[in-house]
């Protein structure tokens, strides 16, 4: 008698796609600059844009797993309007953030998610993290404090937008382990769909309650919320939760420390903003934090 193994190691292609997705996602607060449109407004515009993408991809899944019938619980649902939810409050207030702190505060903030994650797999589902997984995530972040470390500011000037941006590293927390939770044994492409139509329609009411203009759009806007759809939300955050179904949570918010290395170094090829020796060991702290994981998840 042969005996399955169910503790297989998530093959290496699925770490390469978290990986691209995490890197994608940091063009998220470029995007959200180039846009003239009020912050709701433009995470609006992103879902809207990304939903018949998501949803031809969500088609193609089921045409090809014919044989295979979904079959979802009442608890399948919660968490998919969760996680819808949780999704729409991070983009909401993020994006919000921004207009009142510096984006490299913004994106630190948002990133202690790395150390979040782990922290609340522990406490609610007793999950056991290793060693090694959590000194990768002191050592990348303290790479992502370098590698903002010269710019980051603490004034009371920033103080609202640097709470709204901690509040967001939790709102991601949550949303990771909802995600992680459910894509066991949910397709990719129907996750996206109906957590993308949940979070379209918390953006919605964002817009109207922050009395934000859905219209014109301008140049600026079609390319930044175009941007966002196809880059972002359905190749970005449809890579991370494709893997989420072969990784594990705590490693999935280590890559998106991959989000401010993305941020930085296209922040210096396009702005022309300096890379400096403290920040690139910082963006190679990162990197080696991944790659020490990477190693055990494999």
């Amino acid at each position: 008698m042969s005996t399955v193994n169910n503790n297989k190691s998530p093959p290496l292609f699925s770490i390469l796609i978290a990986c691209l997705g995490g890197i994608l996602v940091g063009f998220s607060g470029i995007f959200v600059r180039a846009s003239d449109l009020g912050p709701m407004t433009t995470g609006f515009y992103r879902l809207l844009f990304a939903l018949p993408l998501m949803y031809v991809w969500m088609v193609c899944e089921r045409e090809k797993n014919t044989d295979k019938k979904q079959t979802l619980t009442r608890n399948d649902y919660l968490t998919i309007v969760l996680a819808g939810l949780l999704f729409a409050v991070d983009l909401a207030f993020w994006n919000w953030s921004i207009d009142y702190t510096v984006i490299v505060n913004a994106t630190l903030l948002n990133n202690t998610s790395a150390f979040f994650v782990p922290l609340f797999m522990w406490i609610i589902f007793s999950e056991k993290i290793t060693l090694r997984t959590n000194v990768a995530a002191i050592f990348g972040f303290s790479g992502c404090m370098l590698l903002v470390g010269e710019s980051f500011t603490i004034s009371m000037s920033n103080l609202i937008g640097d709470v709204i941006a901690l509040f967001t590293g939790l709102m991601v927390t949550a949303y990771v382990i909802a995600v992680k939770k459910i894509r066991g044994h949910l397709p990719t492409g129907f996750l996206m769909f109906w957590t993308g139509v949940v979070t379209l329609i918390g953006m919605g009411i964002f817009s109207v309650l922050f009395n934000e203009s859905f219209w014109p759009l301008t140049k600026n806007d079609w390319i930044s919320v175009s941007g966002l759809a196809i880059f972002v939300h359905l190749m970005g955050q449809g890579f991370l939760a494709y893997s989420l179904g072969k990784i594990s949570a705590s490693y999935g918010a280590l890559i998106l420390l991959l989000a401010p290395v993305t941020a930085a170094i296209f922040g210096s090829a396009i702005f022309g903003e300096h890379l400096s020796f403290i920040k690139l060991i910082g963006i190679s702290i990162i990197m080696i934090s991944i790659v020490a994981v990477a190693n055990s998840e494999h």
